[in-house]
């Protein structure tokens, strides 16, 4: 790259959605394409294509960005870790692989706030063009597309033995979690290929490289957006302590860096809150008070159990000669346990029967790690010495709000993240009995035989007081913040973009990531925001919107 170039389209951020739309904007050949992403390649990276290695990347400055939030009350004043990919492929690069598309009352949800075009009819075939569905054969499903969804490698007796029990508690036992209804109980299908991870980076990214119009440029931090008047020009970045380079788009520049970085980088360019922007000494470009607001993510919280002497979990194969012995196996075989991702079991419960959807999400698996064990914050806890199995909820749809905010006018400084994780009174008492009914579960038959004793909290807690007491050291994030530059009608004065992913008041910009989510969905993040990634390359390149499905 010279010091200044141009570009028809200047992507910002390789994600799950920008990692796609970089993808779909270069096929014709028509078009030339700059990707900017902040990290490293994912190749060649034994920790990024190991599905296990999820773990310890996200507590990896090399994998993640590793934001802090600010001290969160109902988590005893603990600053959470806030990990983002920050490798090609963002957080598709490092996540937990699950692949789950939400409940169509979300994506109702999101054209009542304004996204006209964004309900779950209209984003059904976007689904379907982005998937490559190994098993279930339906219209629900496609084949072909970079979001690889097939059932787990291996599943271990213990997860066959919770979803009975969930079973004999009242749950229905369910084939697909991806047809819009996310209800029941199964075994999740994961992005997973021949024991490797598969990530956008890996099945968009690397078909695209070949392509002659698209230049991917890592490791580089853009500072801001370039503005002329109201319009967005291009952007300025800089690899390390090199020289500030400015790329110019002649059509667009498309922001894809996610709801914590897109906010960030947005206000850093002027476009922002503007009182908040003026204590920060930058000049107003334009006001846009909902920049960094609407924050959501899921709150999860870990329980666990100790099985009885001789039932196995996979305790052991994560700590000592036994993990030694597991990678061992994965690099001569692709098998094993370093092919787990951090859920086998799946399940969906209602704490309310007038909802319309099932508002807790739980995981599954047959392992325990030991928060108190954990030697800093910094670190992924170790297994329990003891076989164990885990089962961790959260509320799908929270009540609660969050926001981003600069601490300083400048990129390398991480944001304030202030989650408010619980705040709404509702949300806590709906984790509450999520985690009553799953103590419950594990009672029954299928369960009993197994189980030697619940390990955290323990029996001890069982008013709300203690329940609330207890989780205050164990409440972690569920990995999916978003919602911070969200979709809305013309008269909501806190969206920021419009149906078409165009930023209000400002030509050439577009925001195309998890960021402009009106509400969180109900489940995992990924997929969906790979459908934000597709269908906003349709509307930058203005072909026809795949017509809806009526299911």
């Amino acid at each position: 790259m010279t010091d200044t170039q141009s570009f028809d389209y200047i992507v910002v951020g390789s994600g799950s959605a920008g990692g796609q739309l970089a993808a779909r904007l270069t096929e014709s050949g028509e078009h030339r394409v700059l990707l900017l992403e902040g990290g490293a390649s994912h190749k060649r990276d034994l920790m990024v294509s190991m599905p296990a290695g999820w773990g310890a990347m996200t507590y990896s400055k090399k994998h993640s960005w590793c934001h802090m939030t600010e001290p969160e009350k109902w988590a005893g004043g603990r600053r959470l870790m806030m990990p983002r990919g920050k490798v090609l492929g963002g957080s598709s690069s490092i996540n937990g692989m699950i692949y789950i598309r939400g409940h169509r009352q979300d994506y109702a949800d999101w054209q009542a706030a304004g996204a006209e075009g964004w309900n779950w009819n209209h984003l059904l075939p976007y689904f379907v063009r982005t998937e490559n569905q190994t098993r279930i054969d339906n219209k629900y499903h496609g084949r072909g597309g970079p979001v690889h969804a097939e059932d787990l490698p291996s599943v271990h007796p213990l997860t066959y033995r919770m979803i009975e029990a969930a079973q004999q508690a009242g749950l229905e036992h369910v084939d697909d979690f991806n047809d819009g209804t996310a209800r029941g109980v199964g075994t999740y299908q994961v992005n997973v290929h021949k024991g490797k991870r598969s990530s956008i980076a890996v099945n968009a990214l690397e078909p695209a490289m070949k392509r002659p119009n698209l230049s991917i440029v890592t490791q580089a931090m853009v500072l801001k957006i370039t503005t002329e008047g109201t319009r967005a020009t291009g952007v300025q970045y800089r690899i390390g302590d090199g020289p500030v380079q400015t790329m110019l788009a002649h059509k667009e520049v498309l922001l894809s860096a996610g709801a914590i970085h897109s906010p960030q980088l947005m206000m850093l360019s002027g476009m922002g809150p503007a009182e908040h922007l003026r204590e920060q000494g930058i000049p107003v470009v334009a006001d846009l008070p909902g920049v960094g607001s609407n924050l959501q993510d899921h709150c999860c919280v870990p329980m666990s159990w100790k099985l009885r002497p001789g039932v196995k979990s996979m305790n052991s194969r994560f700590q000592g000669m036994g993990l030694v012995g597991s990678v061992l196996q994965y690099l001569v075989t692709q098998k094993g346990p370093m092919t787990s991702p951090p859920a086998e079991f799946g399940g969906y419960l209602k704490t309310d029967s007038s909802f319309v959807y099932n508002d807790i999400q739980v995981f599954g698996l047959p392992v325990t790690g030991n928060p108190e064990a954990q030697k800093d914050k910094n670190s992924p806890p170790t297994p329990d010495s003891f076989e164990g199995m885990t089962l961790a909820p959260y509320q799908v749809r929270p009540f609660s709000r969050g926001s981003i905010r600069l601490r300083l006018p400048d990129i390398h400084e991480h944001p304030s993240i202030q989650m408010n994780y619980l705040d709404d009174e509702r949300d806590r008492r709906a984790l509450l009995w999520a985690l009553r009914f799953l103590r419950n579960m594990a009672t029954m038959p299928a369960l009993s035989n197994f189980v030697d004793s619940e390990v955290r909290p323990g029996p001890d807690v069982q008013t709300d007081e203690e329940w609330l007491q207890w989780l205050a050291p164990h409440v972690t994030t569920g990995y999916h913040p978003v919602g911070t530059c969200k979709m809305g009608r013309a008269d909501d004065p806190m969206a920021v973009v419009t149906p078409d992913l165009k930023v209000r008041g400002i030509q050439g910009l577009r925001i195309i990531d998890a960021s402009v989510m009106p509400n969180i969905i109900c489940g995992n993040t990924h997929a969906t925001s790979v459908v934000i990634g597709d269908k906003g390359a349709d509307l930058v390149l203005g072909q026809t919107l795949l017509a809806p499905i009526d299911d």
